[in-house]
């Protein structure tokens, strides 16, 4: 018989969780086997804010007592829903079905208070309906796909350990000699690679420089780019797909299964190259001819965005976030100056970085000592001056760096 309850908790890396019942508040287990439409349900799972949705769902036998089976989300109360527009704070959301729409506020997403900054116009989200002074708005919303762009585009058994292995591939030695974790903050993980992964995937797909290719009988189908890494004998390395038996455009959940399947990170040598007849190019960034977009010009003055940097205290260093308004910008100045001294001594000490379309520049915050970067203020070129506009870490600001170039060690030691 078909029961009705709610997720108690669920934790996705080991598979399990419980199911409290409606009907006596009893709990029951759940394998990640047992949900139903698993592929949508684990991205949502993913995303750490499953815990309470409502579902439903069947009895069946456990090894010991009984378990949830076919278990589902219970749609009659949650919607699922598109966003229409979103800018950072506002938005608008139409339900899938009735294609009525909502009002979204970020306060109204669950999850924490920087989440809200990931949703974009068109992402699939669920939703509770609500009339508030006969307008409709959109509670307890979450954001189903929290997919970075690469697991978009293809299905992974496992990407972070695919980028593990990439990572410490002995025939791949340039990359296995590089570090790809943060240094601040290690995760025994790969997360600079990841992010200089995905951004470039993002680059290349902007840029239109995935090659696709068939077999000759036209049986099979495959996809690779160039992922901008090479090998300690300056060997291009390339990402290997093959078409997704399971691929589903969109489901009734806002979800897309991925149309391609990833094989392997490798050089021309790899087996899957006889099926392509061409080279797929790097990403870029920039024309040849705006190489001078890579060099801070120490001449132009620098305008501190005040507003903007005090939405990043917390980034400072206590004894620095703990001054009042006038002491704390005057720390900065100086350490901007400090910086800009260093600048034209050593032009590398300005390190270009790509973000919003456009090269900024990361710059050395030397706060707590006139030696040591406490963090990096990010600069970009707006007319005839120079705007900083915000802080990042250090483990922030070499994530970002490394998409363009491995960053000089000369002060972005994250």
């Amino acid at each position: 018989m078909e029961q009705t309850g709610k997720i108690k908790f669920f934790t996705n890396k080991k598979g399990f969780g419980k199911v409290t019942k409606d009907s006596d508040q009893s709990d029951l287990h759940l394998h990640i086997s047992n949900l139903k439409q698993d592929s949508e349900i684990t991205v949502i799972a993913e995303s750490g804010y499953l815990e309470g949705e409502p579902v439903i769902f069947d009895i069946g036998a456990a090894r010991i007592g009984e378990q949830a089976i076919n278990v589902r989300l219970d749609l009659s109360k949650r919607s699922v829903g598109f966003v229409k527009e979103y800018d950072g704070k506002w938005g608008k959301i139409e339900e899938f079905t009735t294609k009525e729409t909502y009002q979204l506020h970020f306060t109204h997403v669950k999850g924490s208070s920087e989440r809200y900054i990931k949703i974009e116009a068109g992402e699939p989200v669920i939703f509770t309906p609500n009339i508030n002074k006969g307008r409709n708005e959109a509670i307890d919303i979450v954001l189903i796909d929290d997919r970075y762009p690469l697991e978009l585009f293809a299905e992974f058994a496992d990407l972070e350990q695919s980028l593990k292995s990439l990572a410490s591939a002995p025939h791949l030695a340039e990359t296995k000699n590089e570090y790809w974790d943060y240094i601040q903050r290690p995760t025994n993980g790969v997360p600079v690679l990841f992010s200089y992964l995905n951004q470039t995937f993002s680059r290349i797909e902007l840029q239109d420089k995935i090659i696709y290719s068939k077999s000759r009988d036209g049986k099979e189908e495959f996809a690779y780019f160039n992922t901008g890494l090479v090998t300690k004998e300056q060997d291009e390395i390339y990402a290997y797909f093959t078409k997704n038996d399971d691929y589903q455009e969109l489901n009734d959940w806002g979800l897309s299964i991925p149309k391609w399947k990833f094989l392997e990170f490798n050089t021309d040598q790899s087996r899957y190259t006889k099926y392509f007849s061409e080279l797929p190019e790097m990403a870029t960034f920039f024309e040849d001819t705006e190489t001078t977009q890579l060099i801070f010009d120490t001449s132009i003055k620098v305008t501190i965005k005040k507003d903007h940097i005090k939405k990043r205290k917390h980034r400072f260093p206590d004894k620095i976030a703990s001054l009042d308004d006038n002491s704390f910008f005057d720390e900065i100045n100086r350490a901007l100056g400090l910086a800009t001294k260093r600048a034209r001594r050593n032009y590398k000490t300005a390190i270009p970085h790509f973000y919003d379309n456009k090269i900024q520049f990361l710059l050395p915050l030397c706060m707590t000592s006139k030696i040591d970067a406490d963090l990096a203020l990010v600069v970009n070129r707006d007319e005839n001056s120079y705007v900083a506009h915000t802080v990042l870490t250090l483990d922030q600001a070499f994530n970002n760096a490394r998409l363009l170039a491995k960053p000089d060690r000369e002060w972005l030691t994250p």
